[in-house]
Order: C-alpha cells, then sequence, then structure tokens
C-alpha cells in the first residue's frame, strides 16, 4: 500500500495574475442585457464626464489585474482588453468579484482564521476596487472620453531572469472532447553534477488549454518506469504524491516565475528529473496540441538553507483521521455518505518533541471534488492558531499560499505541536463541481466516497514549506 509521500520542495509560489470568470447561462446577449446604460450619453449636468467610467477608471483596474488571463488567446473564456469587449461582462465581473470566486484566490479571512501575516502576491481585490466596479455598472457602463484615458499600468513581466536551461515537453499532446486531462511529463535536464534551483518558468505554448501546471524533481528515478514511449504517463487529480518526488512550483495562466527566497534552493542530484504535471481544459472548438516549456534557474553553489516540505493528511488511508459523526460501522474512519452535505473529517499530525523551530515558508490545501471547505492550525501550549482557511475551495485553483514576511520572522513549526487539518465536503447535488464529476462518469446521483486519487475518491492534504538546515527525513 502507498504513503502519503514525504515530499522535500521548496517555496512553491502560484503567483498569478487576476482572470474572471464567464457568468453561468450564455456569455453573449444575456451578459450584455444586464449592462443597458445609454454609453452614448456619458456626461452629468456640468458637461464633466461620467465617473467612474471606462478609460479613466476602469481599464487601469481591469489590465492591473485581469486581462494576463482574460486576452485574446488565454486560458479565459473571454477577454476584457477593450472596452467593448469587458462592457457586456460588467454584471458578471461584479458578482464573481463580490461573491470573492474571482480573482481566483481561496486564502480567505474568515470569523475562525485569521493569520497574523499577509500572503505574497495576493490576488484579491481592496473594498475600494471592488466598489468601483458596482458604481460603473449602477453608471451604465460609461466608455468616457479616449483623449483623457488614464495610463495603463505596465504589464508585469513573466520571464524568468537568466534562465540556465529551457526544457520542452518530450511530446506534443492533444486536447480534444469535453473532458479536462491530467498527464504528467518527464524531462531530463542532461546534467552532470548537483545542482541548486532558485527559478522555475513555466512556458504555456497554447494558452488556451493549459489550466494550471504543477513542477516536481524526481530525485529517485520514481518516474523511469511509468512514462510511455513519449515520456509521459497519467496524473489522477493533476497531482502527483510519491515517495521521491518534491514539488517545486505550481503555474496557473498569467503565472509569475517561481524564485526562491535569497539563502534558499532546492536539489537537484544527478540523474534527477524534472516533472510537469499538467492540467488541460479543452475549447470546445476541436482539438487544440500543446508542447508547453520549463525554464529553470541553477547553480552549483550549495545555499545557505536547503527548501524542504512536507504533504501529509488522508491522501491514500484512513490513517490520522479522527473520529467522525458519520462514521459507519465496518467503514473506514475517512468515508463520506452519499447526499450528505457539511460532512467533516479531522486529520492530526503531533511534531516529535526533540524537533527544533523550522520556518515555514507557505502552505497550501488540497482536495478533491466533494471538497468545499479546508482549514490548517496549529495547537501549541492549549491554544489553536490558524495557519489558512480556503472556506471557498475550488479543485480548479487550487495553489499554495506564500507567506509575506522576512525569513527572520516567518512563522515556525516546534517539537510538540500538533497540525490539525478540518476539511469540510458537500457529497450532494448542490456541489456544482461534484455535479460535473458525476456526469463525467456517466452517475446522475452521489455515491459514497472513500480516500483516494481518483475523481470521484477525495483527500484531506496539507502542502507545507520549510526551511532548515536539519534533513526533515530525521524528524517528519
Amino acid at each position: 500500500m502507498r504513503r502519503l509521500a514525504l515530499l522535500a520542495w521548496p517555496l512553491a509560489f502560484a503567483s498569478t495574475l487576476a482572470c474572471t470568470p464567464p457568468p453561468s447561462g450564455d456569455a453573449g446577449d444575456d451578459a450584455a442585457d444586464d449592462t443597458t446604460g445609454d454609453t452614448s450619453a456619458e456626461t452629468g449636468d456640468t458637461g464633466e464626464a461620467l465617473r467612474p467610467n471606462w478609460h479613466q477608471d476602469i481599464a487601469p483596474l481591469v489590465y492591473g489585474n485581469c486581462v494576463n488571463c482574460h486576452a485574446e488567446g488565454s486560458i479565459a473564456p473571454f477577454s476584457m482588453e477593450s472596452y467593448e469587449q469587458a462592457a457586456p461582462w460588467a454584471a458578471a465581473v461584479v458578482d464573481a468579484t463580490e461573491e470573492g470566486t474571482m480573482p481566483p484566490w481561496g486564502a480567505i479571512n474568515t470569523d475562525e482564521c485569521q493569520p497574523a501575516w499577509n500572503w505574497r502576491h495576493d490576488l484579491r481585490l481592496s473594498d475600494e476596487d471592488k466598489q468601483l466596479l458596482v458604481d460603473w455598472l449602477a453608471a451604465g457602463t460609461p466608455e468616457g472620453d479616449p483623449a483623457e484615458a488614464a495610463a495603463l499600468p505596465e504589464p508585469t513581466s513573466l520571464d524568468l531572469a537568466n534562465p540556465s536551461i529551457t526544457l520542452k515537453n518530450p511530446a506534443p499532446f492533444t486536447v480534444g472532447g469535453t473532458k479536462d486531462s491530467f498527464v504528467c511529463m518527464v524531462m531530463d535536464p542532461g546534467h552532470s553534477e548537483e545542482l541548486w534551483i532558485d527559478g522555475v518558468q513555466v512556458i504555456p505554448d497554447n494558452a488556451e488549454v493549459v489550466h494550471h501546471v504543477l513542477t516536481y524533481v524526481d530525485t529517485a528515478g520514481v518516474t523511469d518506469d511509468m512514462v510511455d514511449e513519449n515520456g509521459m504517463f497519467p496524473c489522477p487529480g493533476g497531482v502527483f504524491f510519491e515517495t521521491g518526488v518534491a514539488q517545486m512550483s505550481t503555474w496557473v495562466p498569467g503565472g509569475l516565475p517561481t524564485e526562491t527566497p535569497p539563502g534558499v534552493a532546492f536539489r537537484l542530484p544527478v540523474g534527477g528529473k524534472i516533472v510537469l504535471a499538467y492540467h488541460y481544459h479543452p475549447t470546445g472548438n476541436g482539438d487544440e496540441v500543446d508542447q508547453s516549456s520549463v525554464a529553470l534557474r541553477w547553480s552549483t553553489q550549495e545555499p545557505d538553507l536547503p527548501g524542504y516540505g512536507i504533504a501529509y493528511g488522508a491522501a491514500f488511508n484512513s490513517s490520522g483521521v479522527e473520529p467522525s459523526p458519520d462514521d459507519v460501522e465496518g467503514e473506514p474512519l475517512f468515508y463520506i455518505p452519499a447526499n450528505a452535505s457539511g460532512h467533516v473529517e479531522t486529520y492530526t499530525l503531533e511534531i516529535p518533541a526533540f524537533v527544533p523551530p523550522i520556518s515555514v515558508f507557505a502552505i497550501g490545501t488540497h482536495m478533491h471534488y466533494v471538497g468545499v471547505d479546508m482549514k490548517i492550525s496549529v495547537l501549541r501550549g492549549g491554544e489553536e492558531f490558524c495557519v489558512v482557511q480556503t472556506p471557498k475551495w475550488d479543485f480548479n485553483w487550487q495553489r499554495v499560499y506564500d507567506i509575506d514576511l522576512p525569513l527572520d520572522q516567518l512563522p515556525t513549526l516546534q517539537g510538540g505541536d500538533i497540525v490539525k487539518l478540518t476539511c469540510t465536503y458537500d457529497n450532494t447535488l448542490d456541489n456544482p463541481l461534484l455535479a460535473e464529476a458525476l456526469a463525467e462518469q456517466g452517475l446522475d446521483q452521489p455515491v459514497p466516497v472513500y480516500v483516494g486519487e481518483q475523481s470521484l475518491e477525495e483527500m484531506c492534504v496539507a502542502l507545507v514549506n520549510l526551511a532548515t538546515d536539519i534533513p526533515i527525513e530525521l524528524f517528519f
């Protein structure tokens, strides 16, 4: 039986610019019906342009937060690069930003979780920006005068500085049909000495179908017997948990390169392979082909602190899972009954007493389609401290969240700490992601769900990035 791998990876940044989803239903006419203002009469009683308007107020906001995804040829289903493209979607944009589903950022402060730090590259809009969108919609989405247009933000560079090598996927992959595809690609950098990677950049070839990508280092030849003749193998769920395989980064459209903090890097041993786990989303307009690449920046100099990470929780069995009110005699501890809503599974991990304080760079949550909320907290000295909560969990926008503090001020895990994972599931048809997953399997009703890696199985897993000069395998 496989156990959840102990992974070794550095800070896995998932930095993106914001994306906005389409409204439900047909995109064009229905969306346009919500913006019925007369944009030809765009001056008030004083003759001045109505505010807010596109050119003076909204375009800078959209270009600063949306167009890296919402552009022609990118992964988003519609473009927002011009007034004509954006205005019909104003109501949908307001709804999505008010609900917090866009920009796609899951780490949200709640009454039960208020971490004592900010997140690096936080995608959430400010309350002022949200109100600006509301006011624009209420005013009838005025365009304003192009002659008075505000300067647009300079586009953020998505290129990794000074890459050492760029590796292309070993073979093209065809994305078609109506179902998402999850596939891993394995590449050999061909290096002859131990290297330390401090920068990673995924370079999408076909941005219309590349939904997100996870990057790994295979340090132990795990994938040697898994790949086919094209250097690929299926990655159910879009993740790859195996002993000897270490995650480096998470990329989504518009994502910035992964760059570790100064003095921190992760090890690429001689013979190590690079693994990219792809989530492809079909366009619905026929077959599309992708052969993306990854750029790496490395050094032969050993860093001050190696980056490590652990992936722990319920992934392949019920070990460590606490009893639940919904437990059924004869069933494993991790069991979600069909049609159960608000079902909670709890997993705990005690840090051995002899472990010295180790810094936490970043933390992420991982579940599948039945999951709706996950919280990670630390119990210490009779108190519980919440580290992160993703109360609107969305499998399609999972990521690792980077703590925005200098190295010497980062939170630590200490000997005697108990790390607690609280995962909430909705195994009913009210859960839209579950309904979609059931339909893909030819089912129209929920089924009992157990722990595992398939789409209709579940996990409750924390991804934690650490830095320490003591090998983590000694105490985890």
